[in-house]
């Protein structure tokens, strides 16, 4: 089992180059296959950490001996529930790609999208910091092209708004991991959590608030999140469905590694969870008023996230659980929602609420689904968001 991690993480890096190879009209076919084998693969995984009684799995080689940081990767309890939400989201993106994207510059897309999904593994997967920082960096910035090649009508001004928003975040992350660094002489996250006891609390209220700020503008959280209803509306579908299934989860796991690693977060969280509670009702009110499907669903995608940013913010182990299992629920959930508007749009040739008329006549097996998806998101019992 040692090298089980490093080749699922080859996986979707090794299939980008054959998609660039096999052309616009075979890229396609390629990236279904990455992503089915992945898909298996993680049920795999689970299988065997479920027979070997193992809370955890992990691999580690040393690059970079004077900083103490190596290509480390673990699964443990907490990732392992986002991976499963990764390979579902990301296969059911890959199957619909074509029909939404097309042929034309197939190779590019293909390409991308899967060093999109490696990065996105990179990121739930990294033992240390400054590797979880490169993936992070990478999947923002394939994502960012994705919007602004593939993207809808106003993708040029929907995709700089991202990557600005981005590099903020990022910036701010990227300091509070120096901070850290400093404090503790390593990277690795296991190791950060043991020596955390020891960092000065004025240090760690500084790393603390960097971190809140450049993880909520990913997840995201008022006042952080005017980039998201743009995102989300000019993104492709499948681009759609990986942005709001999977790779919003980013900030999610950025608050609880936040919470693990900085002790003086849980005298803190009460913060968080007021942020959070104010911008899950204001997201509401807000989704009240829009006149465009995939903003709605932004803007109650952006409700969702806030509930579960409150669960993260308990910062105890019922709390987190509950916040990943949300994550899970809505991960999936609003895939669906975003490859069902991505239907209609394609049928009625627009998606202004007040032009979808007869849709239960015309597309009745799309309504029907979506209003499962709605059910899902609303905590329907029997639901998993329930």
């Amino acid at each position: 089992m040692l090298f089980y991690l490093p080749i699922l993480l080859l996986i979707p890096f090794i299939s980008a180059l054959v998609a660039y190879a096999a052309g616009d009209k075979h890229s396609y076919a390629v990236s279904l296959i990455a992503s089915s084998i992945l898909f298996i693969f993680v049920i795999f995984l689970l299988y065997q950490i479920h027979l070997s009684g193992l809370s955890s799995l992990s691999f580690s080689v040393k690059y970079i001996p004077g900083l103490n940081a190596g290509f480390s990767l673990q699964l443990t309890e907490y990732t392992v529930i986002l991976l499963v939400m990764l390979a579902i989201v990301f296969l059911a993106a890959s199957i619909v790609g074509n029909y939404f994207v097309g042929r034309e510059n197939g190779r590019l897309y293909n390409t991308i999208f899967l060093f999109v999904e490696g990065g996105a593994l990179g990121v739930f997967l990294s033992s240390n910091l400054l590797l979880f920082y490169i993936f992070w960096e990478m999947s923002e910035v394939m994502v960012f092209l994705l919007i602004f090649i593939f993207g809808g009508y106003d993708r040029k001004y929907a995709s700089i708004k991202f990557i600005l928003y981005s590099i903020m975040s990022s910036l701010l992350i990227l300091i509070g991991i120096m901070l850290l660094y400093s404090a503790t002489g390593t990277f690795n996250i296991l190791s950060i959590i043991s020596k955390s006891a020891g960092i000065a609390a004025t240090t760690q209220l500084g790393i603390m608030v960097l971190f809140l700020i450049g993880f909520m503008i990913k997840f995201p959280i008022f006042p952080l999140h005017s980039w998201l209803p743009d995102a989300y509306s000019e993104s492709s579908t499948p681009t759609a469905m990986v942005l709001a299934g999977a790779l919003s989860k980013f900030g999610g796991y950025g608050l609880i590694l936040t919470v693990l690693l900085l002790p003086v977060m849980r005298h803190y969280a009460v913060y968080l969870a007021a942020f959070a509670g104010f911008s899950a009702i204001y997201a509401a009110f807000v989704a009240l008023r829009q006149t465009h499907i995939k903003r709605l669903i932004a803007y109650t995608s952006m409700a969702d996230v806030g509930i579960i940013a409150i669960g993260i913010a308990a910062a105890n182990t019922l709390g987190i659980s509950g916040a990943l299992y949300g994550m899970l629920s809505h991960g999936i959930a609003i895939s669906i929602l975003f490859l069902l508007i991505g239907g209609i749009e394609k049928i009625y040739g627009t998606a202004e609420i007040n032009r979808l008329t007869g849709l239960v006549k015309n597309v009745p097996q799309i309504t029907y689904m979506f209003l499962i998806g709605v059910l899902i998101t609303i905590g329907t019992p029997l639901t998993t968001g329930f």
